[in-house]
């Protein structure tokens, strides 16, 4: 059972349209859960954390990160989305031993635990075995974090014996979901992510009714580049198999008429603004996902390109889109995106989106306390004048000196608790060394980019030239 505890004097931002922010307060929490909030509370038989010059917040939640990817940081960091698509999914995922995606998932749940990110969506997209899911899952466990483990359907570049059809994929899903991962009220609970829809339509619809009848959440990429024939969303309008437990990625090429779908179905969108500026996906869809009315939130996707924090994500989301509008109706009058609004896409709406909103997401009684505490007293966030608007505009991961998931602090002054971490450093440093060798090296990665028209509807694009 968790411990009790007085979180005081801290600048509380809640996040939560019932609950207003409090200039200094006090939050009390028993049990894992949100108790009282308010200034001044008594309470006796607990521990007190003082957080004077601190902002207390919700954690935030990430709602697109390829977790196995964390050995792989920085290969790509000149890679376009094709030369991701040749070097991870087509050489390097295959290479994954079960090993490799636990000590790949702890290393990369730590780091976004350390970034003050208490939810992730798990994006599992290599999964090879069933020992391969297990592993996944064992890390996610372990590392202390809120998770969507969202098991990947998609089959990798190579045939796997674990695996010899489908529907064997499908199987493996349900033995989780009927066995570890059966109760939602966990840390970690199931969802599933789907191949993406360049497959047979048939397997397609196959993943989507074994997710609906699992009932679990799902997270799919949609429209990250310009393919031939209808979009994913629309041949799911047209079965009626949208819905508001489906998460979509990217979106960046989708229409209008796309958006509004989403839009009428309840389902939401993840935006990944770093990987799609970087890789050619096209702009992020963020100002349109919200002009459309959808709920729109942010993930940090793939660290073997770019960062694995919030703070980066949520500045980039807002001035690109604020550029775009720029340049579209020249010199502004006044900036129609508040920085506030991206504060919400990491923390409500990403709760809601991927169906937590009564369990996380904002700070009021009775829901869990997971939350972080942020270095306002710093330099880069002194003298603290709005402190929604500073936590976007000026914040970075450096300033989470603290982070507790469901009442357990799991962060304390800039450290990471219970945690050996030269050892979870040596591991996930073997795995990057490992899974190179098996693949005969760097020099390697990008040798098999001929042969992605193979896998995906590239739209023509393993064919461009390198940049």
């Amino acid at each position: 059972m968790s411990e009790r505890w007085l979180l005081r004097g801290a600048e509380v931002i809640t996040c939560d349209p019932d609950s207003a922010d409090m200039p200094r307060a006090d939050v009390l929490i028993e049990n894992g859960v949100i108790a009282a909030m308010g200034p001044g509370l008594r309470a006796d038989d607990c521990r007190v954390l003082e957080l004077d010059g601190k902002i207390l917040m919700p954690g935030f939640i990430d709602t697109h990160r390829h977790t196995w990817q964390t050995p792989l940081r920085a290969l790509g960091g000149d890679w376009t989305v094709m030369d991701y698509l040749a070097a991870v999914r087509v050489k390097l995922a295959p290479a994954f031993r079960p090993s490799d995606i636990y000590a790949a998932n702890l290393a990369g749940a730590l780091e976004a635990l350390d970034a003050g990110i208490t939810t992730l969506v798990d994006y599992s997209h290599c999964i090879e075995s069933p020992e391969h899911a297990d592993s996944a899952l064992e890390a996610l466990e372990h590392a202390r974090i809120r998770a969507l483990f969202s098991y990947g359907y998609a089959e990798g570049a190579r045939a796997s014996p674990a695996f010899p059809t489908h529907e064997s994929r499908l199987q493996d899903a349900r033995r989780l979901r009927t066995t570890r991962l059966a109760s939602d009220d966990r840390l970690v609970r199931m969802g599933i992510a789907l191949t993406e829809m360049q497959i047979p339509w048939e397997s397609s619809r196959a993943e989507i009714r074994s997710a609906r009848e699992l009932n679990v959440p799902i997270t799919a990429h949609c429209s990250a580049w310009p393919v031939s024939g209808p979009s994913e969303i629309q041949q799911m309008a047209t079965e009626g198999l949208l819905g508001p437990d489906v998460l979509f990625v990217h979106c960046t090429w989708s229409s209008e008429e796309d958006l509004k779908r989403i839009a009428d179905s309840g389902g939401a969108i993840a935006v990944t603004p770093e990987t799609e500026l970087q890789m050619g996906m096209g702009f992020p869809v963020t100002g349109r996902a919200l002009r459309s009315r959808v709920r729109t939130t942010l993930g940090c996707d793939v660290v073997s390109s770019n960062g694995g924090d919030l703070f980066t994500a949520m500045r980039l989301a807002l001035q690109v889109e604020r550029g775009l509008a720029n340049a579209r109706g020249g010199m502004p009058r006044a900036l129609d995106l508040k920085a506030e609004r991206l504060l919400q896409m990491v923390t409500r709406d990403a709760a809601e989106a991927i169906g937590l909103g009564r369990v996380t997401g904002s700070l009021r009684p009775g829901k869990d306390a997971d939350l972080i505490v942020l270095a306002a007293d710093a330099l880069n966030m002194t003298p603290l004048n709005r402190p929604r608007d500073a936590v976007v505009m000026q914040a970075h991961a450096g300033n989470v000196e603290s982070v507790m998931v469901r009442g357990r602090l799991v962060k304390h002054r800039g450290v990471l608790l219970d945690v050996d971490l030269p050892a979870v450093r040596r591991k996930v440093v073997e795995t990057r060394n490992a899974v190179l060798e098996r693949v005969g090296g760097l020099s390697m990665l990008l040798s098999d980019r001929a042969e992605l028209d193979k896998h995906w509807d590239t739209g023509g694009g393993a064919t461009t030239d390198d940049a």
